[in-house]
């Protein structure tokens, strides 16, 4: 399995939920049941790499190849002392989608594809231009996941989040493919929960 972690870090995204943000990352991939998951995976073999997207994207851990503790320690740590990608204050997901399609078999090859896409926003550019590159990937087999953070008062962020509900315009324009999932945060403080559920569903 190749899984692509990619995580918001345009301008809305300031420092105190950048930390929380990446520490649930860090936790969550931390969990026991992951380890677990990945062991029940034919071959037991988890391809990862995580990479942060706004207006561009970069990649901040490359890929790895996780079978135990030791090795997704080894990814934990090298995500912990990255600094922070400075790519932009937009949040442009059709691009993001894009750069990830074009990292997988470049180091491995074969299983399932997975983007694992988390965001507090909508596409600056609109919806048109997102469905073309969601459907396309997924006519190629990729499989994308959703994971969006939802902003309620007394939180503020900027630009609002769409009327409907983030969570429903993630249902709606950005993940598909077969099983594909959507988890939900309430909040930035809820994200560990939240993206370690996501994992367990989408590497099970």
């Amino acid at each position: 399995m190749q899984l692509i972690l990619a995580a918001d870090v345009s301008g809305s995204v300031n420092a105190t939920r950048y930390k929380t943000q990446q520490d649930g990352y860090l936790e969550a991939l931390g969990d026991s049941r992951v380890l677990n998951v990945i062991r029940e995976l034919d071959p037991p073999i988890l391809a990862i790499t995580f990479i942060a997207w706004a207006r561009d994207q970069e990649v901040m851990v490359p890929w790895m190849r996780v079978v135990d503790a030791q090795s997704m320690d080894l990814f934990r740590n090298r995500l912990k002392n990255t600094e922070r990608a400075r790519i932009g204050v937009n949040t442009l997901i059709s691009r993001a989608l894009l750069f990830c399609d074009r990292q997988f078999d470049q180091q491995f090859s074969g299983g399932r594809k997975v983007i694992d896409v988390s965001g507090d926003g909508d596409d600056n550019q609109g919806v048109v231009g997102l469905h073309e590159i969601r459907d396309a990937l997924v006519a190629k087999g990729v499989v994308i996941n959703g994971l969006p953070i939802i902003v309620k008062p007394p939180e503020y962020i900027f630009p609002p989040q769409p009327p409907e509900g983030l969570d429903v315009y993630y249902r709606q324009h950005v993940v598909g493919g077969p099983g594909h999932v959507t988890i939900e945060s309430i909040g930035f403080d809820n994200f560990k929960q939240a993206i370690l559920q996501k994992l367990l569903l989408e590497i099970g």
